[in-house]
């Protein structure tokens, strides 16, 4: 649905016009399930702020730098064609540094975007950012009052925002200071939420399969309906919270759905962070204009290769790397106290 929300419009027509609501609620899934998996780490001093953002890092960056990898050898097709690129040469030696080490592109038009290799690593910025305040205050958010001050004070300054550019934003420099309650709203809610999911009785936490096919159903209708304000708000505020309980309280369904549905997951990073450069790719070879009558095919195709070379891209790049440097990773961990010791 994102991928599709990304195409051009004379490609989608008026289709997913509220997909880009799905990073709202990726906000909210990250802050109920960083919860669950390091809350107790860090607030009981078992994990450190520092081995947190490793471990952030190690999930988050190959496969942003694959994408980088992508797009690189993309343009480098292009200049073997001689096709024009869509940067200068002196663009590029500004902008990919930064890119490189997963930082904006600094850029003399205030409208650019944050990551203009890979527009949607924004929200991965935004995440890591995120994170970062939520292992350093870990503690000091475990107090009702103060987590819920977060929330009030970010949720108050998102309608505000909402209600009166009628936007959401991030994902360029002219934007980037209204994507800080966007973030902040969802994930400390999201925590909020584990929360409540752990003071559930443990009989009242489990759901059938079939009510989690019913949220994912509500979800995807909200993201395929037409943009308007009032949705954005019901489903930033209301529904998304909702969701996120129920599909937390609900088992996946039995045989090949829930199989399905657990291997997409898996997916699910991959295809984000790497359909931009192919989207890209496609629509510089294929315009808009070429593929308007064939509007169904053209999508399907590209549907295909995205999720094609996001499961090559998690089973030899992503997963391999990611073994060896937890491995370096626990190494480093097991020889501290032995060091600490002698």
């Amino acid at each position: 649905m994102v991928i599709v929300h990304h195409l051009p419009e004379a490609l989608r027509g008026h289709a997913f016009e509220s997909a880009n609501l799905a990073v709202d609620f990726f906000f909210g899934l990250s802050g109920f399930v960083l919860a669950h998996a390091y809350l107790d780490k860090l607030t009981a001093g078992r994990m450190s702020v520092r081995e947190f953002m490793v471990v952030r890092l190690i999930r988050l960056y190959p496969l942003y730098l694959f994408s980088l990898i992508l797009l690189l050898v993309w343009l480098a097709g292009m200049v073997i064609d001689s096709r024009p690129i869509p940067w200068s040469i002196f663009a590029l030696a500004g902008k990919l540094p930064f890119a490189l080490v997963m930082l904006p592109s600094p850029s003399l038009d205030f409208s650019a975007y944050l990551y203009p290799f890979n527009i949607a690593a924004w929200s991965i910025a935004f995440e890591l950012a995120v994170n970062l305040v939520f292992a350093i205050y870990a503690r000091q958010m475990q107090r009702p009052a103060v987590r819920w001050a977060v929330i009030a004070v970010s949720g108050v300054l998102l309608i505000v925002q909402l209600l009166v550019k009628d936007e959401l934003g991030g994902s360029s420099w002219n934007t980037i200071v209204t994507g800080v309650p966007r973030v902040c709203f969802s994930f400390f809610l999201g925590m909020q939420l584990y929360e409540w999911h752990c003071r559930r009785t443990p009989t009242r936490r489990t759901m059938g399969g079939a009510t989690s096919l019913a949220a994912l159903a509500v979800l995807f209708g909200l993201l395929v309906a037409p943009a308007h304000l009032w949705l954005e708000l019901g489903a930033i505020f209301l529904v998304f919270p909702l969701l996120i309980v129920v599909l937390g309280a609900a088992e996946l369904p039995d045989g090949r759905v829930g199989d399905a549905l657990q291997r997409l997951g898996v997916l699910s990073y991959a295809v984000y962070v790497l359909h931009g450069p192919l989207l890209r790719a496609w629509l510089y070879l294929y315009p808009a204009s070429v593929l308007d009558a064939k509007v169904v095919i053209g999508t399907t195709l590209l549907l295909v290769t995205v999720v094609a070379v996001s499961w090559a891209a998690d089973r030899w790049f992503d997963r391999p790397i990611r073994s060896k440097l937890q491995l370096r990773l626990r190494q480093r961990a097991s020889r501290a106290p032995a060091a600490a010791q002698r």
